[in-house]
């Protein structure tokens, strides 16, 4: 910044705002190399990511990507949950106006560790905006930790909204996937600010026209 100023408080020349844009553009491209370094450091992605036809539903099925910290594991062995989300919204391209949202719908699935029986307990649930949510599960229980975080990594044909929604043309959808920190209890909250340890998600785009039948 004291060298921008000094570009600044001499006469203006073409030497001077060359060297300034050099200035700038230099900085601009550290700036952008951080940015993409924060962004890539939560280590998660989403694979395999697709819409098909199952019965008379649209349902989504992703594999999602990611080697779970240690300092998060450790506060799992501490009695910390943990809330992974998956929000999806499918949309409509429309040539003549803004493309129409056909679905919105989210899906969670909370894990915590039992300290008297060592054993985990996952709840996944989900909601649409169609009629063809999962709604609450039961909890299951696991004997590990890598048990329970399959559950969490793996969405396998999760009902979104009846197939009679998506009639003939090209939609897009896009699954954004995170860790919730908002769940966690406050006190956490507060002592996380700044860790990227904790920073855990995100995103697909998939453009797809028609729905395959699912396969068995």
């Amino acid at each position: 910044m004291v060298f921008m100023m000094r570009f600044l408080k001499k006469e203006p020349s073409p030497t001077n705002i060359f060297g300034l844009c050099l200035v700038l553009c230099f900085w601009w491209l550290c700036t952008a190399g951080s940015a993409d370094a924060i962004a890539q450091s939560s280590g998660v992605g989403i694979h395999n990511l697709k819409a098909v036809k199952l019965d008379q539903d649209v349902a989504i099925s992703a594999d999602i990507k990611f080697d779970l910290p240690s300092s998060i594991e450790e506060a799992m062995y501490k009695g910390v949950s943990l809330t992974f989300v998956s929000d999806l919204d499918i949309t409509r391209e429309r040539w003549y106006w803004l493309d129409k949202t056909v679905v919105l719908a989210s899906r969670q699935t909370r894990i915590s560790y039992q300290a008297l029986t060592r054993r985990w307990r996952v709840l996944p649930w989900a909601e649409s905006s169609g009629a063809s949510g999962l709604g609450v599960q039961l909890p299951q229980t696991y004997e590990t930790l890598r048990e329970a975080l399959a559950v969490a990594q793996r969405i396998y044909n999760w009902r979104v909204a009846p197939s009679s929604e998506f009639a003939d043309g090209t939609y897009t959808m896009q699954m954004r996937y995170r860790l919730d920190i908002s769940q966690l209890p406050k006190p956490l909250q507060i002592g996380l600010l700044g860790q990227g340890d904790w920073e855990m998600n995100a995103s697909a785009r998939q453009r797809f026209q028609g729905l395959e039948a699912a396969t068995p």
